[in-house]
């Protein structure tokens, strides 16, 4: 049978995503299901421990088995990293016009032959269409309708290592389950949080995520620019974390509750912070500014690697431009407000919303969901989506490589485990009522 079911895998520094879904045309998205586990596999976005990633994506499909019932058996993965490469190149497209005219399945062809999906010992990810020229002419944006069969194109090629590459499906291999494609995490993130409108105008994406920051910027609707920066959201964590000789786990909740990026905290009372100590059964308080201290240093840090990376996009002269910052260190208070300060006041945070795109529409998305946390796994899904609608420009795509699968398929074995569960869930609650009735009906005679 035929299901319409796709599973993004956001493997990250930190965190394993992973969302199931059901779609249909015109473009609309159910959720089926979704998962959030740690990840102990990756070091800065690369994967450095197979087994250890093996075990986190298993963590996050028991997840799915056990809470929606899903078996998935394939899914598209994130990557990104140092080792992405990202190039802009021409190439003549064969085969163009047959009817008379220029079309939309003609400038939507892939350029690239296979004997060219490798390029200097790089995999291409991506090859993303970002201009054209028609008989030699000066570059277009598009030449639909038009009559010539000379028809060029500029492609913006996104590539990885295919040692990183394959310790991805490696990982993913061992945890059962079969690579449907890669997709670069940025790219991704920027179909959950940037509009139509802003990337015609000008939007760069900040997408701070567990072990890097990526970058992404926008203009008349293709991409310009990309680059990833090796610092993120993790180095936060970590700098508290072995500071004050904490959990690292500790060290990301304060992190979010009481870091900061700016010095000035308006009507903060909080004058110091308890946390528990690796070294003392007794908790150690630390002052609200000497952590603020820690967070702010760092995030300056990045705020300058950011505007080193992005000194070529002039913001100063394009007041349109805007910066779209997520990922889940986003949500640090006061970074929003650095950035505005050294690079361009016109910055917003980038949640995912449920109809970002006139075209693709997610039903019902859950409130946990709308955090910039999950803008990467999300953003897969719309691109996903949008490549089998034939709304995606990225010309690499390849619809047929997608596994059909019905993810509610089980063994004998499993489907009477999951009934099992079900039932003993259903008789504890009938159970606990029945105490309750029973505690309540003896409140009452007692006070009689």
């Amino acid at each position: 049978m035929d299901y319409n079911i796709i599973t993004a895998i956001d493997i990250g520094t930190t965190k394993i995503a992973t969302i199931v879904v059901k779609y249909s045309k015109p473009g609309n998205i159910e959720i089926l299901g979704h998962s959030v586990v740690p990840c102990k596999g990756l070091s800065k976005g690369n994967v450095v421990d197979v087994e250890k990633t093996a075990e986190g994506i298993k963590q996050s499909l028991e997840v799915l088995k056990e809470y929606y019932n899903l078996n998935i058996k394939s899914a598209f993965l994130g990557i990104t990293g140092s080792h992405v490469n990202f190039e802009d190149r021409w190439d003549k497209l064969e085969g163009v016009a047959l009817t008379g005219v220029i079309t939309r399945q003609d400038i939507i062809k892939n350029p690239l032959k296979n004997s060219q999906q490798e390029i200097e010992n790089k995999s291409i990810l991506h090859s993303i269409p970002v201009g054209y020229s028609v008989d030699g002419s000066e570059e277009l944006l598009n030449p639909i309708g038009m009559h010539s069969a000379d028809l060029s194109v500029r492609t913006h090629l996104i590539s990885a290592s295919p040692s990183a590459i394959n310790k991805l499906i490696h990982s993913a291999t061992n945890a059962g389950i079969v690579s449907d494609g890669i997709i670069l995490e940025p790219l991704a993130s920027s179909h959950a949080v940037i509009t139509d409108k802003e990337k015609m105008d000008g939007a760069l994406m900040i997408d701070i995520g567990g072990g890097t920051t990526d970058l992404m910027f926008f203009e008349n609707k293709t991409v310009s620019y990309t680059g990833v920066i090796p610092v993120g959201g993790y180095h936060f964590t970590n700098d508290i974390a072995t500071t004050y000789k904490i959990d690292t786990r500790e060290a990301e909740y304060i992190k979010i509750k009481y870091g900061s990026a700016i010095q000035n905290i308006k009507n903060n009372k909080i004058k110091s912070i308890k946390m528990k100590s690796e070294l003392s059964n007794e908790p150690i308080e630390v002052p609200h500014t000497e952590l603020i201290r820690l967070t702010r240093d760092r995030s300056e840090e990045l705020v300058k690697l950011i505007a080193i990376k992005t000194k070529e996009i002039d913001f100063k002269n394009n007041p349109d431009y805007k910066i779209i910052l997520t990922g889940g260190t986003s949500n640090l208070y006061g970074l929003e407000k650095l950035i505005s300060n050294n690079i361009t006041s016109n910055v917003r945070i980038g949640r995912p919303k449920e109809g970002l795109n006139e075209n693709i529409k997610i039903n019902n998305l859950p409130e946990e969901l709308k955090n910039p946390r999950f803008s990467t796994v999300l953003g897969m899904i719309l691109w996903t989506v949008g490549g089998v609608m034939n709304e995606t420009s990225d010309s690499s795509f390849q619809t047929e490589k997608i596994k059909k699968n019905d993810p509610y398929s089980y063994s004998i074995n499993t489907q009477i485990k999951y009934l099992m569960n079900i039932l003993n869930t259903f008789f504890k609650n009938i159970f606990k009522t029945s105490q309750q009735i029973i505690n309540s009906i003896n409140k009452k005679g007692g006070q009689e």
